[in-house]
């Protein structure tokens, strides 16, 4: 509002500047002219704003709503920093100058879009593509990485064995050396945090991988950096963060429904903790009760399994956990892990049941072996989709 009121003030300043210099034409013609041009030029260099975020005309596209961020510069600004000039910001002052890298490359501008080249048509080459994001402040810690688009070939195999690895993939790695699992498939919609280090150097690096031909690779990633200390810092640890009073999570690939969740994953989904608000409750997801908790399928997982009976299994993690959500002191008995096929604390249960956490913080961890699904000889004829839970913040009583 600061911003906007300065803008103001300077342009009314102009106007009266001009009817000024406009009646002195009357006095003295020759001597005003050249007072008018040095006196112009005073006024304009006194326009100054923020280079802060802004709203481009953009349209995100690809069925997800919303247009473009960018960052609010000059015009000259914008073209000397490789940017593309979108709206306009600071009442009609600055343009929206949104930052795009394709094909690869290094940037250390905040509020990037990483595509494949040729963009929005899909990847014509099947060459790998590096990124880099260096910090633009001393004052980052995080990188946020948005999928708005995100299709890559997934699982090799149509059942989880030994050896069943993504085709394609990327690679996320970091100056803080954080584990990162590696990804493919469908992921349109997710997101991930990464830990870019403390201090003026640190930077995080994206790597794909393609192998053979095919005409459906398409990405976009929008890529932001948080400062230290910010409200939407995630805690140590998590590669998701979620900040809604509610909302749903899925695993990675989770959207095509003939496909595997992947292997060899091992990462934490975090949710904020509100105030006034004391536990998180998790649901299989309402509209796909079937698959929507479906880590290990097969003989030995049909029904609901937890804490040590997930020994060998794929699972989720819950610490101190359990269907009953009580506020005032622990219940009897809580668990940790949960697998099968059967979202339920109660083991062999053939029904799916919110499971209820009361000790922040709030994390939902997700692990998946190279292990098979399956046993001896038997086929794997039920799909291992992943994960899909809705959660809700419960107020404190």
């Amino acid at each position: 509002m600061g911003s906007l009121l300065n803008v103001t003030f300077v342009r009314l300043v102009l106007l009266l500047g001009t009817l000024c210099l406009s009646q002195g034409l009357k006095h003295n013609n020759r001597n005003v002219t050249s007072a008018r041009q040095g006196k112009l030029f005073s006024l304009f260099n006194i326009v100054s704003f923020d280079n802060g975020p802004c709203q481009s005309s953009s349209s995100v596209g690809s069925g997800t709503n919303g247009n473009r961020n960018g960052t609010c510069y000059t015009a000259n600004e914008c073209i000397q920093r490789g940017g593309s000039s979108s709206g306009n910001c600071a009442a009609g002052f600055g343009v929206c100058c949104v930052f795009y890298l394709s094909s690869g490359g290094t940037t250390a501008q905040n509020c990037t879009y990483l595509r494949n080249d040729n963009f929005p048509s899909g990847l014509s080459t099947t060459n790998g593509q590096s990124f880099t994001i260096n910090k633009c402040s001393c004052d980052v810690c995080y990188l946020r990485l948005d999928f708005l688009t995100f299709s890559i070939q997934g699982m090799a195999l149509t059942d989880e064995i030994m050896g069943s690895a993504c085709v394609d993939s990327l690679k996320v790695t970091s100056s803080s050396n954080e584990p990162i699992p590696e990804i493919c498939g469908q992921n349109s919609g997710q997101h991930i945090y990464v830990d870019m280090d403390r201090g003026c150097s640190g930077n995080a690096k994206l790597d794909f991988s393609f192998t053979g031909e095919a005409s459906t690779r398409i990405f976009e990633i929008k890529a932001t950096q948080i400062e230290c200390g910010s409200r939407s810092t995630p805690p140590d640890g998590c590669l998701q963060y979620h900040t809604n009073l509610d909302g749903r999570f899925t695993t990675f690939n989770y959207a095509p429904m003939d496909n595997l969740h992947l292997e060899d994953q091992d990462y934490s989904i975090c949710i904020r903790q509100e105030l006034g608000y004391c536990c998180v409750q998790y649901s299989v997801c309402p509209d796909d009760e079937a698959l929507g908790f479906s880590l290990s399928k097969g003989v030995i997982a049909d029904n609901a399994y937890t804490d040590s009976e997930c020994a060998t299994l794929d699972f989720v993690g819950i610490e101190g956990s359990s269907s009953a959500c009580r506020q005032s002191g622990v219940p009897s008995t809580v668990f940790s892990r949960y697998c099968g096929q059967k979202l339920n604390d109660y083991t062999t249960a053939a029904l799916h049941t919110p499971i209820c956490d009361c000790s922040p913080p709030f994390q939902v961890r997700i692990f998946t072996n190279k292990i098979s699904d399956i046993e001896d000889d038997e086929t794997n004829t039920k799909i291992s989709r992943g994960v899909c839970f809705e959660y809700t913040q419960i107020p404190c009583n």
